[in-house]
């Protein structure tokens, strides 16, 4: 006769724990308010130990939502995107939460399409990096009681709204990295960049750098953002009769094509062109040269984002939304140096390694 085993129960869980019932469905349905932290993971070593698996229908049905979080972003296969959603996943997964990541292609139709489908699906919250969706537009969400946690390229100051915003200056980073260039000696800077996301803001700051300088900033614009782009990009400019000596990209995609091109042309980087990118992606440091750029943080913010919607959920934060400024830095790699006919203090000071 075949025998079937029982599905361990929350009462199971519970009596293996130590605890009450109620106890354990606060804290497996991510609740947990009141209950210490010890506890709480009492239960959920309690809750692996047992192989309990959440009647996640039952859960939904009680709370009128799921046990799902959303991270819309502009493009899954940019690089700069997975790291951020494994670290929501790493934060809500022991809380008994599963995350789903829908791509918009940094489309305001795609972005309402994502929340609508973030409605429909009554997800428990949404991590978002929007690249036209305003905060007013974000009132259908509310107000069905989802929390959203935004990832902004310039600074917010909070609002009325549950919204909260984890925020990168991207006009500072890009001024201060366009100053370094300048303090190498670089006078031809071009910024190369894609509509969409946070290239105004670079472009502002990349700008402002030059102006401060005396020099004539110059944008040029591709397609998308992606290595092929980079690397048209590039070519074009390698064309001109007085070609820049230093490249910055809006992204390291960008960039990776734009050392590609400077490759096929017979240039030797950095001796003649210098090459900056954003995102601090994976494959900067192994890149020949390894490649200058700017570390953004998108793994902090996926936890700290993570966190936040935890304790909106279990009801620890609550009102209006803040704003949360998050670090960045200038990493200084190979790909940097003085043009050609910089004055020797400057080749002396980048040989000391005191700018990229």
């Amino acid at each position: 006769m075949k025998s079937t085993k029982r599905q361990p129960t929350q009462k199971d869980v519970a009596t293996h724990a130590g605890v009450s019932q109620a106890a354990v469905s606060s804290v497996l349905s991510g609740d947990g308010v009141g209950i210490s932290p010890s506890v709480q993971e009492r239960i959920r070593e309690s809750a692996a130990a047992l192989n309990y698996v959440p009647n996640r229908m039952a859960q939904a049905l009680k709370t009128n939502r799921t046990m799902m979080i959303a991270c819309i972003v502009p493009d899954l296969s940019n690089p700069f995107y997975p790291p951020l959603i494994r670290a929501v996943q790493k934060v809500v997964e022991p809380a008994g939460y599963d995350v789903i990541a829908l791509s918009t292609d940094g489309l305001g139709s795609s972005e309402r399409g994502s929340l609508s489908l973030c409605l429909d699906r009554r997800v428990a919250g949404i991590v978002g990096v929007f690249f036209v969706t305003t905060a007013r537009e974000l009132s259908g969400v509310l107000g069905a009681d989802i929390p959203v946690v935004r990832y902004e390229s310039a600074p917010k100051r909070g609002g009325p709204l549950a919204i909260d915003d984890f925020y990168v200056d991207n006009q500072q980073v890009a001024f201060e990295l366009a100053s370094r260039l300048v303090d190498l000696g670089h006078r031809r800077v071009v910024f190369m960049a894609s509509p969409g996301g946070p290239e105004r803001a670079r472009i502002a700051g990349y700008s402002a750098a030059l102006e401060a300088a005396g020099l004539a900033p110059r944008v040029v614009t591709v397609d998308s953002y992606s290595i092929d782009g980079g690397a048209a990009g590039a070519a074009r400019l390698l064309a001109d009769a007085e070609r820049p000596t230093a490249i910055m990209c809006a992204d390291d995609l960008l960039a990776c094509g734009a050392i590609r091109a400077c490759h096929s042309a017979g240039l030797v980087l950095p001796r003649d062109m210098s090459v900056t990118g954003f995102n601090n992606l994976s494959m900067t440091d192994v890149l020949n040269p390894s490649l200058t750029t700017v570390a953004l943080g998108q793994e902090l913010f996926g936890q700290l984002a993570g966190e936040r919607l935890l304790a909106r959920i279990r009801g620890e934060v609550d009102g209006p939304g803040e704003a949360v400024a998050l670090p960045f830095s200038i990493v200084a790699r190979a790909s940097t140096a003085p043009p050609p006919n910089a004055p020797n203090d400057t080749r002396q000071l980048n040989s000391a390694g005191n700018t990229a």
